[in-house]
């Protein structure tokens, strides 16, 4: 580089390189004779900034060149095939014209950063990374001065700054470039340390100042090269209070990314963080854990165990792991799924049964008939989802009335009695949803009470004999007037009203002939338990002929 101008003013910038006045295009190629590893450049303007310009190195002392960035004021006119910025991945080449304007007229500012802070770097170790960031001999900029709707003609004048690492000793951690014939030395990728083997690298032996002291890292372990003239190695080892884990580590290393997005701050990343913690500076509790906020973060006992259901839990029993008001996080608070409910979330809300791992949702809904079950018809057992049934209601769903009744509603007892007619019908089993009984032959009606027309009957109880006018021991006659809106219950004045022990005597004296007739005592209990034991006795006249149609009977027939 030729036409350096130095200037002896008290400024901070004293000296600066220039151009011939009215060259357009002007090209700097450096030839810094060894290996650097390259990740800022920073080119500051003692005049306007160029109209057009691009940054490309080369790894083959020359022979090819590869552009890292184009910067114009007018990209689709200056370069047109090139895509127009941001980035969205490290090694993607575009233009950008943040830094082509015509303001500043002077100490203008071109700044280009191979690792952009704004792009997730998910492994710095890796060859992408190592290959953006390895710039071998040869860095070159192409300048274009003069542009349409600019008006600006001139000279380049300006001050170059490159940031980066001798590659004597190892570049970024995870790589150890060596010289000559020497190979990396066979230790861990991400704690490579200066030795190698083979040929030293020759600047060892010169006698320039500095090359030969040790080197010395930063005490605190957060920033990434030693501080000696000539030494360039990253620090790695024990660690120093300065990376600050909480006293759950003792060791941990250094990161380039971390020391990036931390504004060249510090980039110690604390490693084998004890205690249930994790992250950065083993202040993060690990998942399935949270942080007591009575704790201290560096007790060893500030990370809990969470306490949630894994059936009704999100994510198999996570807990919120901090306090966070602004996200309504709790620490140790459990975040159930959307039918469960309670502190573990290991309960069913109401409405819902039937907690299981496998349900998305945690709990299914209650699949109950609202008529016939009783107060909340939403509402099941929460393990079986059985429904809770009215009084005369059954099924699980209690959407069945009991046998013997029908006409499922939402009346109190959920069903009402078939109330078939004894004798028109075969049982008192109706159809639940019409209440029609199973009537004999030639009977109609609901409850086959009307006999079919052409046909006409006796009355079931023909002969009738009333107990009020029989015999009684331990009993006494209730007289009872019939309703007047429905037919009585009972025939003749009323009752006879039994105690237990006693017996009534009917004296029967108008059977006309022998046949077979059916006994019925109507009774209406007045305890809702049945008779335990009742007896009855059939005391004949005379002995039963032979030849009559009970001639087969026996006396045990006559003790029912």
């Amino acid at each position: 580089i030729e036409n350096v101008v130095t200037s002896f003013a008290p400024r901070p910038k004293k000296t600066w390189w220039q151009s011939e006045n009215g060259v357009e295009h002007v090209s700097i190629q450096l030839d810094l004779e060894a290996e650097f590893h390259f990740t800022h450049l920073i080119m500051t303007f003692k005049t306007f900034r160029p109209a057009a310009m691009l940054v490309e190195r080369s790894a083959d002392f020359g022979h090819t060149w590869k552009v890292y960035r184009y910067f114009a004021y007018d990209c689709a006119a200056s370069f047109p095939h090139v895509p127009h910025g941001p980035p969205r991945r490290i090694d993607d080449v575009i233009c950008e014209s943040r830094y082509s304007d015509i303001e500043p007229s002077t100490e203008g500012e071109v700044i280009y950063r191979v690792l952009d802070p704004a792009i997730p770097i998910r492994d710095p170790y890796s060859p992408a990374i190592q290959s953006e960031t390895q710039w071998v001999n040869h860095p070159r900029l192409n300048l274009d001065w003069e542009q349409e709707g600019r008006n600006l003609q001139g000279r380049a004048a300006g001050k170059l700054q490159f940031w980066g690492s001798h590659s004597v000793f190892p570049g970024p951690p995870g790589s150890c470039f060596c010289y000559g014939s020497a190979e990396p030395s066979p230790l861990t990728a991400r704690l490579c340390t200066a030795t190698c083997v083979g040929t030293e690298p020759p600047q060892l032996h010169t006698a320039q100042p500095g090359n030969m002291q040790p080197c010395a890292c930063d005490p605190n372990h957060t920033q990434p090269w030693a501080n000696t003239l000539w030494c360039h190695m990253p620090c790695h080892g024990a660690v120093p209070a300065g990376c600050d884990c909480n006293e759950h580590s003792r060791r941990c290393h250094f990161d380039m990314a971390v020391f990036l997005a931390t504004g060249n701050t510090s980039g110690g990343v604390c490693d084998d963080c004890q205690h249930n913690t994790m992250g950065r500076h083993c202040h993060l509790c690990k998942p399935f854990y949270y942080k007591d906020p009575t704790k201290d973060l560096r007790d060893p006992a500030v990370c809990r165990a969470c306490d949630c259901d894994p059936e009704g839990s999100l994510d198999g029993g996570l807990c919120d792991s901090a306090d966070d008001p602004a996200r309504g996080l709790i620490a140790g608070q459990c975040r159930c799924k959307e039918h469960v409910a309670g502190p573990r979330c290991d309960r069913c809300k109401p409405s819902f049964f039937g907690l299981s791992t496998d349900n998305p949702q945690g709990c299914q809904r209650c699949q109950c008939d609202p008529r016939g079950t009783v107060a909340d018809g939403s509402r099941c057992n929460p393990v079986s989802g059985e429904c809770f049934c009215k009084r005369l209601v059954t099924g699980r769903s209690c959407n069945q009335c009991l046998p013997e009744h029908w006409g499922l509603s939402h009346d109190l007892l959920g069903c009402r009695p078939c109330d078939c007619d004894v004798g028109g019908a075969r049982n008192n089993l109706c159809a639940m949803g019409t209440g029609q009984c199973q009537c004999r032959s030639h009977v109609i009606g609901r409850q086959c009470e009307q006999v079919e027309t052409g046909f006409y009957r006796i009355n079931l109880d023909h002969y009738t004999y009333e107990a009020e006018d029989a015999r009684l021991h331990q009993g006494s006659v209730v007289e009872r007037e019939p309703p007047p809106d429905r037919p009585g219950s009972w025939t003749g004045t009323g009752f006879a009203r039994m105690l237990e022990g006693g017996w009534v005597e009917f004296h029967v004296s108008d059977v006309p002939f022998s046949t077979e007739y059916d006994v019925v005592i109507r009774y209406e209990p007045q305890h809702p338990e049945a008779w335990q034991e009742v007896g009855l006795k059939v005391l004949r006249p005379s002995p039963v002929s032979t030849s009559s149609p009970c001639g087969n009977t026996i006396p045990a027939d006559d003790q029912l």
